[in-house]
């Protein structure tokens, strides 16, 4: 027999006597490891597109209602030159528009009804710009639109009523209060800051709701409200400052790109993005998303073990094959090189699959949206997929090189069994 045959020869023989049973079918436990290999690969790529669909679906509610990114002094003290700054950023290619704002911590009141608000003094054609969440709702749940609503749900503001001491308010807060558009309440400050004859008396002004909106976060939706830049800064003591300056990017996939160049223009202000507005929500969400990715690579690392179990076991079965093979002439690296073509087919064959068949369910879920998920409320969410596509090239080389290892170990040792002492037991 020629040695340049063998190996070619020996592949045709050995997968057909390791792939199939005696009838000539596949074997069920080579299903069974198929399977496992494309069930994981599967489930790995399904729950990254989703978590990454969550990813993005917070990311959108958080900069609709607070912006991409925040400018403001380093020591958090006043802007004073803030027109200068926003018509500096508003002449930036990636930048798309700013605007002013002015924050407090205030108290709404209506009759015997209370509630805390943190209250945005903005100019509004400038903040719509910016925060889609002062734009009327859109009630598509399109793809674009982020499989979620946010907006204006109640009144139509127009600019001049919103000017003249008009305040639009979360639909949770509205709810907490019994107010609704058209309706006065008074916003006062919770610290007395006017002196009067009688003491410090705290700044107060009556307002008319003239919209309620809903940011798709209940906290924002409980907490947030919106009046003139004018009120804003009479609250904060200001004649003509502001507090930060927020701004909206012309590509939100490069935000932290952005941000880094924005940093490097203006070292003299502190420029945040979104990520560090909720810090604490965006390091649980990645924290979650590895963790999902780290305890179902472990069940693929058990599936592996599965099809370690089942080669030990072929090889078992088949030593008397394998002794022979070696007898005529066979080396370590060709029957090596044989078994890992044999492991391979099965683990190739699953994680191709699972590819496939994940590709096929996302893309159904995104296209249809056949999984909702109840969010208090408000309408059902449609469970968000952002497929990307460095998940589909790190998470199968991942799982190639594992599916690699557990068929290496035991293809070695196959591969160093002694002819001699196998022959011996025989005899």
């Amino acid at each position: 027999m020629s040695t340049d045959n063998r190996p070619n020869q020996s592949f045709s023989l050995i997968t057909r006597k390791f792939l199939t049973d005696p009838k000539g079918k596949i074997s069920g436990r080579h299903w069974l490891t198929f399977t496992g290999i494309a069930l994981g690969v599967l489930a790995l790529l399904s729950v990254s597109s989703v978590m990454n669909g969550f990813d993005q679906d917070m990311r959108q509610r958080i900069i609709g209602t607070r912006a991409e990114i925040r400018l403001e002094n380093t020591d958090a003290s006043p802007l004073s030159d803030y027109v200068s700054i926003i018509s500096s950023l508003e002449k930036l290619p990636y930048i798309k528009a700013a605007s002013p704002v002015s924050r407090n911590e205030l108290m709404l009141v209506k009759a015997s009804a209370m509630a805390a608000t943190i209250c945005s003094g903005i100019d509004l054609q400038k903040q719509q710009a910016v925060s889609p969440v002062l734009m009327p709702i859109k009630q598509d749940l399109s793809k674009e639109d982020g499989h979620w609503l946010q907006g204006i749900v109640s009144g139509a503001i127009a600019p001049e009523d919103f000017a003249n001491d008009g305040i639009i308010i979360g639909a949770d807060l509205a709810q907490s209060i019994f107010a609704t558009v058209g309706d006065t309440l008074q916003l006062i400050s919770p610290i007395g800051t006017i002196p009067t004859p009688l003491g410090m008396l705290p700044k107060s002004r009556s307002l008319r709701v003239v919209g309620i909106f809903i940011a798709g976060m209940p906290e924002y939706d409980r907490l947030y409200s919106y009046i003139p830049l004018s009120v804003g800064q009479y609250f904060s003591g200001y004649e003509n400052k502001i507090d930060h300056i927020e701004i909206k990017t012309r590509n939100a996939k490069q935000l932290f790109k952005t941000t880094a160049i924005l940093k490097k223009a203006m070292p003299q202000y502190r420029i945040e993005n979104w990520s560090s507005f909720d810090s604490s929500l965006y390091s649980a969400m990645h924290f979650e998303k590895y963790m999902m990715l780290v305890i179902l690579g472990l069940m693929f690392i058990i599936a592996s073990f599965n099809m370690s179990g089942n080669i030990y076991k072929t090889i078992v079965q088949k030593r008397r094959a394998i002794g022979i093979l070696k007898t005529i002439g066979y080396r370590d690296n060709e029957l090596l090189t044989l078994f890992l073509r044999h492991g391979l087919i099965i683990g190739l064959a699953g994680i191709f699959t699972g590819i496939i068949a994940s590709l096929i369910l996302l893309t159904v879920q995104m296209k249809f949206g056949i999984i909702q998920l109840p969010v208090g409320n408000m309408p059902n969410l449609v469970l968000p997929v952002e497929l990307r596509w460095a998940d589909y090239l790190i998470i199968p080389f991942i799982a190639f090189a594992i599916t690699f290892v557990s068929i290496y170990l035991p293809a070695r040792n196959a591969s160093r069994i002694n002819p001699i002492a196998l022959m011996r037991e025989i005899v």
